[in-house]
């Protein structure tokens, strides 16, 4: 098992907020507890907590890769630099008789946090924050030209954004589809026998419908379960055979993918969901 950590900025000011990730390797054998990894749990004052998102996913040699990204706000003065601080991440070993959580010993993986450069506008111990100023009052007269130069300023800034919409081509979703399903086309095996391979490629249908299905509908579905699928082309008013397809197929790719027994994906399911996932993906765009 191995860990790294990695900032998407080495400095920061006041008010910003940034990225801290955390990537950890590890075998089979291993499996982490989340459930209490999020943004009401994970303490990383002298930062705050803005968003927590968790992902693993399968790698060659029978690895997982767990990528932990916290998303944090900075609100610290008078500091050049400062600790991000040490966070633990819980998890069991699959033993013969062991098949969950609540079975095995939780043990623990101690990832230390880098340091970042802190920045601000500030000079070194300000009096105050803002210096006095004295404020010369105008004559209401001359405030004409002003406002009316502002408001001509605003109307043309609108004017060449809606122009610029109007004018401007946006992606051809169709290539974008037509890219997935190629992809798709060409992860297909010749044969179900191995259910590892099997698994392998019910990850990838799942993957790439989902992404397809965010095309066809032009709504972000990459976040969502099957069921909160079907509601969303339900709202939508995407076909009912279609929307009943699609459906099934990602709920069985769920029921398999998440079943934690490979053996569970049979030759002639993953057979079923081959030819449903090729339907489907034959769609043209809804719209």
């Amino acid at each position: 098992m191995s860990y790294t950590t990695r900032l998407d900025r080495t400095a920061i000011w006041v008010g910003d907020k940034f990225h801290y990730v955390i990537t950890v390797d590890y075998s089979s054998e291993y499996e982490f507890v989340l459930d209490n990894v999020d943004k009401e749990d994970v303490n990383m004052d002298p930062f705050t907590v803005v968003d927590v998102t968790k992902q693993t996913t399968p790698l060659s040699n029978n690895e997982t890769r767990l990528l932990l990204d916290i998303t944090l706000a900075n609100y610290l003065l008078n500091q050049t630099e400062a600790h991000i601080p040490q966070l633990s991440l819980y998890y069991f070993r699959r033993g013969q008789n062991t098949t969950s959580a609540e079975q095995a010993a939780a043990e623990s993986l101690t990832v230390s946090g880098p340091t970042v450069g802190l920045r601000s506008t500030l000079p070194p111990n300000p009096a105050d924050i803002r210096d006095s100023a004295v404020v010369i009052s105008w004559e209401r007269s001359r405030w004409v030209v002003p406002a009316v130069g502002l408001v001509a300023l605003v109307s043309l800034i609108a004017w060449l954004v809606f122009k610029k919409r109007r004018t401007a081509p946006g992606p051809d979703r169709r290539i974008s589809m037509e890219a997935v399903r190629a992809r798709w086309a060409s992860g297909v095996p010749s044969d179900f026998s191995d259910s590892q391979t099997t698994m392998k490629f019910l990850d990838r249908s799942y993957l790439n419908l989902k992404e397809y299905l965010s095309y066809y509908l032009e709504t972000d579905t990459a976040g969502l379960t099957a069921e909160e699928v079907k509601e969303e082309m339900q709202r939508l008013g995407a076909s009912s055979d279609v929307t009943q397809k699609v459906a099934k197929v990602l709920g069985a790719c769920e029921a398999l993918r998440f079943s934690g027994d490979g053996t569970a994906a049979t030759a002639e399911s993953a057979r079923g969901v081959a030819q449903d996932v090729r339907e489907i993906l034959s769609l043209d765009p809804k719209y």
